[in-house]
């Protein structure tokens, strides 16, 4: 008997050790993605030795961008957002808020993080004492095809973006930390992929995940209305999927990001107020080449060059 539990604990530990290794492969392959393949290694084998898994959850972050332009007497522009916003492999002159400022001639704060999404904005209105004695004219929200889903993704890979799970709403309505383990269990890949599954399964509950996003949209307009009366908000809609032609036959598709209710309810001006803009209609054209896309996902300086103009000249920045 003593020798069949044995030979079971040495199975299951076999079992596991395979699983990991395929884990880590699969793991490698997604990042490469991103990266290089050796920057994807090292990566990954952060996993398991990292002791702070959410050290860019606090926000602001050491990890963000300067501001751009920070001498301009103009109004300011606040941007949110993930590593569209943040601009992925790009330096502080070539993204989303570089460009921006040059051509506004105003202060731009990029308040974006890699795997950021909507709670991450309610995070730093909250929080962030260098912005609240701001007058901005313009706030920018870019919001990705798979925001919704990064609300309740869960437990570190490959991003943990899930910033709700790790928060809880106090009385007042604020988001509070929530006491947080490290045990090295929950950083072994096979463990991440498991999660992974149960966090898509709840994902296909769109009504929940629906109410949360307007929840933190709310909360996040009321501090804006509040606190920047005057302020236009304009939501930036982005494609960043690779581009192939299932991808292209939805680029165009508004229910991509938000069903029919949701787009009213988020223009609404007695709602969220948000003017929003698909940016390749805007463009009218899709930014689906290796010159527009840097990585098959983050946009190149080269579309933010092209876009960025038409932004400014529609809403006369």
């Amino acid at each position: 008997m003593k020798k069949l539990i044995l030979y079971n604990i040495i199975a299951f530990i076999f079992v596991f050790i395979i699983s990991e290794i395929i884990c880590y492969i699969m793991a490698v392959n997604f990042q490469s993605q991103f990266m290089s393949k050796l920057e994807a290694i090292k990566f990954v084998l952060k996993s398991y030795i990292v002791k702070e898994e959410y050290r860019f959850y606090d926000v602001p972050s050491e990890e963000q961008r300067p501001i751009s332009g920070k001498d301009y007497k103009k109004k300011p522009i606040l941007l949110f957002g993930c590593s569209v916003t943040y601009g992925n492999k790009l330096s502080d002159d070539e993204n989303f808020s570089g460009v921006l400022s040059r051509i506004t001639k105003r202060p731009v704060y990029n308040l974006a993080q890699d795997g950021w999404t909507i709670s991450h904005m309610y995070r730093h209105l909250q929080i962030n004492k260098a912005i609240e004695k701001l007058d901005p004219e313009y706030i920018i929200y870019t919001f990705i095809h798979d925001q919704k889903r990064r609300l309740y993704f869960y437990q570190g890979w490959p991003h943990d973006t899930g910033l709700y799970l790790h928060y809880t709403y106090d009385k007042t309505g604020n988001l509070q930390a929530n006491k947080r383990v490290y045990p090295f269990f929950y950083r072994l890949l096979t463990v991440k992929y498991i999660q992974y599954g149960i966090e898509k399964i709840k994902n296909s509950n769109k009504k929940a995940t629906s109410k949360l996003m307007f929840d933190l949209f709310s909360r996040s307009v009321n501090i804006i209305k509040d606190r920047y009366p005057h302020a236009k908000l304009i939501m930036l809609l982005y494609w960043d999927n690779d581009c192939n032609e299932d991808d292209l036959k939805h680029i165009h598709n508004l229910n991509t990001w938000f069903t029919e209710e949701e787009y009213k309810k988020l223009t609404n001006p007695r709602g969220g107020g948000f003017e929003i803009i698909n940016m390749e209609e805007t463009a009218n054209k899709p930014y689906c080449t290796s010159d527009y896309k840097i990585d098959n996902h983050h946009p190149s300086n080269k579309m933010w060059e092209e876009f960025v103009p038409i932004l400014v000249k529609k809403y006369k920045m």
